[in-house]
C-alpha cells in the first residue's frame, strides 16, 4: 500500500473518529507580577509564546509535513490562555467584547514569508523599533506593537525547532533506514523554515503549514489563499533541477492537505462546546442583540454544521496579477490530492475565466458530479472588475483570493469583515409593526397597520424604509466599533504578515491593513424576492386576498387557512424560474440595498465594500429566526442557500434558475453571490452528460453569473445515506459556505439536502 493510501485510511479509520484534546482551558499567563505589568498587546503576544511552546506536539507515523494544530473550530469555539486583566475584560465586555473576539478570515501573506522568512520579517519590525525608540517622542502603541511582533516571531521559530528536535530523535529511534532518512529530511526541514526562506517545494509546503498552525492555534482561522500560485516556483525549481519526481509530489501534497484533517471528528457524541457568544462579535451596544452573530451551535436543528470547519479556503487558478493565466500544474495536483483524499477541508474553489483551459473546466466538472460541491467556481472577471471600480488597483484585483467560506478579499493585504442583511425579517416587521413573530419583540420600525397601504408601491416604500434603516444601523456600528477589539483582543502575530501593518505601526484590528475590506451581505434574497412578488400580485394586482388576512395567515403559521398557503406557493411567482415577474422585484431590492449603501460608502471612504449575498451554512438558522413568509414558506422553515432559490420553488431547470440570479445588476457585488444547485448524480456519467456539465458551466460564465456551486447527488442516494450511514462515509454535500459529511449533519439539515431540487443536465 502506498503512501498516500495510508495517510488517506489513518485519516478516515482512525483520526476522524478519535476523541480530540483541546488544550488551553484554564491556563494563564497572569501568575507573572511582570508579566501583568506588560501593555495588552505584548501580553497578547506572550499568551500566543506559551501556547506555541506548550502545546501538544506529535509525529504521525506515515507523514512528510511535521506538527499538528491546536483544537478549535467555528462549531465549537475555542480554547485560550488568560492574559487580559478582570478591568479590561469587564470594559470589553461592556461593547460586547472578549479576549476570544478574534475574527480571522484573512490569509497572511504566505509568499513574503517564504521570499524572506521570519528572519526578514524580524529585521522589518526591529528597524521600525529602533527608529521609534530613537524618535524624539516615541509612539509608545506603536512601539508596544513592534514588540509583540518580534515575541509572536521568535514564537514561531521556536514552534519550528520543537518539531526539528522530535523529527531528530524520531530519526535516531528509526530501524527502517528509508523512515529514516525521511525523519533527517524533515528534521533539516523543519530547522530551516519557516525562519529562513524556503529554497524547495518540500521547504515550501512545511513552512506554509507551520504559519498556519502557529495562527490557527492561537486562535487567528485563517485560509490559504492562492497556493498553486505562490508555491510554483518551488515546485518548478526542484522539478527543473531533477530534486523532485511527480510521484514524490504528489506525496508531499496528500502529506500537507492531510494535516488539515487531523482534527475532523464525525462523531457527535465527542464533540465538546466551547464556544463563547463574544467570539463572532465586532463590537456593539450591548442592548442591540440584532448586532449578534449567533451560530446556535448548540440548536438540535443546527448542531453540529460547522462542528468541522476552520474558516480554511484554498483557491486555484485565475489569471495572474500581470493579467496572464495562471493555471499550473500544481493546479491540477492539489485538485487530484483533495479529491482523492475524500475530506472536507480546506474547501477547494477554483477561478475560471474564458481563456481557462479546457481540461480545468473537465477536471472540476469530474470532481463535481458524484457529491463533493466543491471546488466552488469563480467567475473572476466581473469579480476582478468590480474590485476595480471599487478602487482597488487592477493587479491587486486580479490576485484576489477568498476567506474561509467564498467571500472575496485580496490576499496578504486586507482586514476583511461583513454583516447579514436579514431581509426576510425586515419584511416580517412590515406585515406585524416591527414585530418578530419568533421571538415576540418589537426589532423593527412600527410604520402602521399594512392593511393601510393602499398600493403596492406604498407596500414596497414601507418595506425599503425597513432596508435602508437596518442597512445604515449595521454599517455605522461597524464603523463606530472599527478598532474596539484592538483593545482586549489584538493580532500582533498575523499582523506581522499583512502588508501595510508593519509600515504603518497598527495592528489588523486598528486599521493597519493595507485595505479594510467591510462587505455588508443581503440575507434571504430569493425567499424575500417571493414573499414580495406574492404580494404584489395576490394582493394589490389580482386581489384574492386582504393585506389583513395575509398578516394574520402570518402570525398562526396558516393554521386553518392552508388553502391560503397553498395558493401563496403555487400561484405566485417565484424567483429562480426565468420570471420576468419576480426577476423584476429582485432587480429592484439588489439595485435599493446597493444604492444605500453606496451612499454610506461615500460617507466613510476610508473602507472597502464591496457587496455580497449569502447565508453561508446557515440557512437554517437564519429561517429559524422568522416566522411565516408571505409565499407560503412555514414559520422557522430554512431559507434559500445564499442567492439560490427558495427550496423546493427552482421548477424550470438550471438555466432558468442562471438566468434569474443574473438578473440584477450585481456590479458591485465583489464579495460574491453563490448560487447552490444540485445535480442528479445519475445523470452525470458518461463523456456527453461531462460535457453538458462543463456547458452548463461555462454557459453560468458566459451570462456573467458570479460564484457557482454544484453538488451531484440524488434524492435516493442521500435518502438511503440516512439509513445506511455506513456505506456513505465519504459522500460529501455542499453547505453553503463549506462542505460536510452527510452522514455527520443533522436530520433536520438532511432532510433540508433531501428536499432541494436535483436538476437534470440532459
Amino acid at each position: 500500500m502506498n503512501r498516500s493510501q495510508l495517510i488517506k485510511d489513518r485519516l478516515h479509520d482512525v483520526e476522524f473518529h478519535a476523541k480530540k484534546q483541546w488544550w488551553g482551558e484554564d491556563l494563564t499567563i497572569l501568575d507573572d507580577p511582570a508579566t501583568c505589568a506588560e501593555p495588552l498587546v505584548v501580553r497578547k503576544a506572550l499568551a500566543c509564546r506559551f501556547v506555541l511552546n506548550n502545546m501538544p506536539a506529535e509525529l504521525k507515523p506515515d507523514e512528510l509535513i511535521a506538527g499538528i494544530c491546536r483544537m478549535s473550530m467555528i462549531g465549537f469555539g475555542h480554547t485560550f490562555p488568560q492574559y487580559a486583566l478582570p478591568e479590561e475584560i469587564a470594559d470589553a465586555a461592556r461593547v460586547n467584547l472578549s479576549p476570544l473576539s478574534v475574527w480571522g478570515h484573512q490569509p497572511p501573506n504566505y509568499e513574503k514569508v517564504l521570499a524572506i522568512g521570519l528572519s526578514g520579517l524580524r529585521v522589518q519590525v526591529q528597524d521600525r523599533l529602533d527608529a521609534e525608540l530613537d524618535a524624539a517622542r516615541p509612539d509608545t502603541e506603536r512601539t508596544n506593537l513592534f514588540r509583540a511582533m518580534i515575541i509572536g516571531l521568535d514564537a514561531i521559530r521556536d514552534l519550528a525547532a520543537r518539531y526539528a528536535t522530535m523529527c531528530e530523535a524520531a530519526a535516531r529511534a528509526e530501524t527502517d533506514p528509508a523512515r529514516r532518512a525521511e525523519l533527517a529530511a524533515m528534521a533539516e526541514r523543519c530547522a530551516r523554515v519557516p525562519e529562513h526562506p524556503a529554497t524547495s517545494f518540500a521547504e515550501a509546503l512545511q513552512c506554509v503549514w507551520f504559519i498556519y498552525i502557529a495562527l490557527q492555534s492561537t486562535i487567528e482561522n485563517i485560509p490559504l489563499g492562492r497556493i498553486d500560485q505562490y508555491l510554483m516556483p518551488y515546485y518548478t525549481a526542484d522539478i527543473e533541477r531533477g530534486a523532485l519526481e511527480a510521484s514524490e509530489a504528489e506525496e508531499l501534497v496528500v502529506s500537507f492537505l492531510a494535516k488539515f484533517n487531523e482534527r475532523v471528528q464525525l462523531d457527535p457524541e465527542l464533540w465538546e462546546d466551547h464556544n463563547d457568544p463574544s467570539i463572532y462579535s465586532f463590537g456593539s451596544d450591548p442592548s442591540d442583540h440584532s448586532m449578534y452573530i449567533d451560530l446556535e451551535n448548540g440548536e438540535t436543528y443546527n448542531y453540529g454544521v460547522s462542528a468541522n470547519h476552520w474558516d480554511l479556503n484554498v483557491i486555484l487558478a485565475g489569471v495572474r496579477p500581470d493579467g496572464v493565466d495562471g493555471t499550473n500544474e500544481l493546479t491540477y495536483l492539489f485538485l487530484r490530492a483533495w479529491d482523492f483524499l475524500k475530506v472536507v477541508t480546506p474547501v477547494v474553489s477554483v477561478r475560471l475565466n474564458h481563456d481557462s483551459p479546457e481540461e480545468l473546466y473537465r477536471a472540476c466538472a469530474d470532481i463535481l458530479r458524484v457529491g463533493t460541491g466543491e471546488p466552488v467556481l469563480y467567475n473572476e472577471t466581473p469579480i476582478i472588475d468590480a474590485y476595480v471600480r471599487l478602487g482597488i488597483p487592477v493587479e491587486d484585483a486580479r490576485d484576489f483570493s477568498n476567506d474561509g467560506c467564498w467571500e472575496t478579499l485580496i490576499p496578504g493585504k486586507s482586514h476583511y469583515s461583513f454583516s447579514h442583511i436579514e431581509v426576510l425579517q425586515l419584511l416580517e416587521y412590515v406585515f406585524q409593526r416591527g414585530q418578530s413573530l419568533v421571538r415576540g419583540v418589537k426589532e423593527g420600525l412600527d410604520l402602521g397597520d399594512p392593511a393601510h397601504l393602499e398600493t403596492w408601491e406604498q407596500f414596497y416604500a414601507a418595506f425599503k424604509a425597513q432596508l435602508d434603516t437596518k442597512v445604515e444601523e449595521v454599517v455605522e456600528n461597524r464603523m463606530k466599533y472599527y478598532g474596539a477589539s484592538y483593545r482586549i483582543a489584538p493580532d500582533p502575530i498575523i499582523s506581522t504578515l499583512i502588508d501595510g501593518c508593519i509600515e504603518s505601526g497598527k495592528d489588523l484590528t486598528d486599521g493597519g491593513a493595507q485595505y479594510t475590506i467591510y462587505s455588508p451581505l443581503l440575507t434571504g434574497v430569493s425567499d424575500c424576492v417571493d414573499a414580495l412578488a406574492a404580494v404584489k400580485k395576490l394582493v394589490y394586482d389580482e386581489r384574492k386576498v386582504s393585506m389583513a388576512e395575509l398578516a394574520e395567515a402570518q402570525r398562526t403559521d396558516f393554521a386553518g387557512r392552508e388553502p391560503l398557503q397553498h395558493m401563496l406557493r403555487n400561484r405566485a411567482p417565484k424567483f429562480g424560474n426565468d420570471d420576468g415577474y419576480a426577476d423584476d422585484i429582485a432587480r429592484r431590492l439588489v439595485a435599493d440595498f446597493e444604492a444605500k449603501v453606496q451612499e454610506l460608502n461615500v460617507k466613510h471612504p476610508e473602507i472597502v465594500m464591496p457587496l455580497g449575498i449569502g447565508t453561508f451554512e446557515n440557512y437554517s438558522k437564519f429561517g429559524h429566526k422568522v416566522g411565516a413568509s408571505a409565499s407560503g414558506r412555514a414559520a422557522q422553515a430554512p431559507i434559500g442557500s445564499n442567492y439560490s432559490p427558495a427550496f423546493g420553488m427552482d421548477k424550470s431547470g438550471p438555466t432558468a434558475a442562471v438566468k434569474s440570479v443574473v438578473a440584477p445588476d450585481l456590479w458591485r457585488f465583489a464579495t460574491g453571490a453563490p448560487l447552490d444547485i444540485q445535480v442528479n448524480a445519475g445523470e452525470t456519467s458518461g463523456e456527453p452528460r461531462l460535457q453538458r456539465l462543463v456547458g452548463l458551466i461555462k454557459g453560468f460564465l458566459d451570462v456573467g453569473g458570479n460564484i457557482l456551486t454544484i453538488t451531484g447527488v440524488s434524492t435516493e442516494m442521500l435518502l438511503d445515506a440516512q439509513k445506511h450511514p455506513e456505506k456513505y462515509r465519504t459522500l460529501r454535500v455542499r453547505m453553503g459556505g463549506l462542505s460536510a459529511y452527510f452522514i455527520a449533519l443533522p436530520k433536520e439539515m438532511q432532510d433540508t439536502l433531501i428536499s432541494k431540487t436535483k436538476f437534470s443536465i440532459g
